[in-house]
């Protein structure tokens, strides 16, 4: 049992690994701002304000309550939120208590993903944290699980990720498949993904890797549409050339409709596009980087849910 920081921990997959920590032996503290502290309050967790711009409050902080793991789910949108991870980090370096990090990296392994060509996925604040972490004496990991599945299950599946439609518009049996759809990717649901982490934080110190990787399912988007329609029926299809996609437009969905009152049409097409472009080239699927291990053998003990679990659970009219 060690005590366990999150940072981020007050809702997304921060909170799913929150939950999942207070059902473990470990303690649990949730490092959240101010303005979040009145309004949250989790089962099992204490929660703690901060201000991440202030590494000498947070030392203190993790000191008080002896902090052995910080676990970051800050989500990195731009500077600000990347100066703050990277405050936390100088912090856990500094705090005597702090032993492991890991970083806002879920996702993918970006150095094979980076190969793969026309993936186009921003890592400059992401490398700027782990280039901390290797001037620090903190051991770490960066967890890669590929794209949650939790999205073809919504809005039935458990699930605290804010809903996302992309390819596959499941409630309105309607698609928009980049490029040739038969591209395999990675996908494990986010409950699964905390389920990994935090076995992981129980291991001994100094045994982790520099990547630790999680699979629930591997499939190709038509794979996923051929599931979908096993169970919702027929959906009208458009497949998008990769010359559409790279003038940052997609065949449009329904459910993507009622999101421009909070995105511009324009930057959600070329966001959709992007992600499109890197689908098709493969960069949401991979193997076990060289430094790194696959959860799944070393726990092989945690059963996973698969993209048709979760799209029974969320479509299927018994389920």
């Amino acid at each position: 049992m060690v005590k366990v920081a999150v940072a981020g921990g007050t809702g997304g997959l921060g909170r799913t690994i929150v939950e999942a920590l207070t059902n473990s032996d470990h303690e649990t503290v949730v490092l959240t701002r101010e303005q979040n502290l009145q309004s949250t309050t989790i089962a099992g967790a204490t929660l703690v304000a901060i201000d991440y711009t202030n590494v000498e409050a947070i030392v203190r902080t993790l000191n008080d309550h002896q902090i052995h793991t910080v676990i970051s789910t800050i989500v990195i949108k731009g500077l600000e939120q990347s100066e703050a991870q990277i405050n936390l980090i100088r912090a856990a370096d500094a705090a005597p208590s702090v032993k492991r990090f890991t970083p806002s990296e879920f996702g993918t392994p970006r150095l094979e993903a980076s190969t793969k060509a026309g993936a186009a996925v921003p890592t400059g604040y992401k490398d700027a944290a782990i280039a901390e972490l290797e001037k620090s004496h903190l051991e770490y990991t960066l967890f890669s699980h590929g794209v949650f599945m939790d999205y073809y299950g919504m809005p039935k599946i458990q699930s605290y990720l804010m809903p996302w439609v992309f390819a596959i518009d499941i409630a309105h049996k309607v698609a928009g498949i980049p490029g040739s759809g038969n591209v395999p990717a990675v996908y494990t649901y986010s409950g699964d993904v905390a389920k990994f982490v935090v076995a992981a934080i129980g291991l001994p110190d100094g045994t982790w890797h520099k990547h630790s990787t999680m699979v629930g399912d591997r499939r190709t988007l038509n794979e996923v549409l051929g599931i979908a329609e096993s169970i919702r029926g027929s959906f009208k299809v458009q497949y998008d050339t990769m010359q559409k996609l790279q003038q940052g437009q997609i065949t449009e969905l329904p459910s993507h409709v009622r999101l421009y009152s909070q995105t511009a049409k324009e930057s959600l097409q070329q966001r959709f596009a992007g992600f499109g472009i890197g689908m098709e080239a493969g960069a949401f699927d991979f193997s076990v980087p060289a430094n790194g291990v696959s959860l799944n053998d070393l726990f092989p003990d945690i059963p996973v849910k698969s993209v048709e679990d979760i799209i029974t659970e969320g479509w299927a009219e018994n389920a």
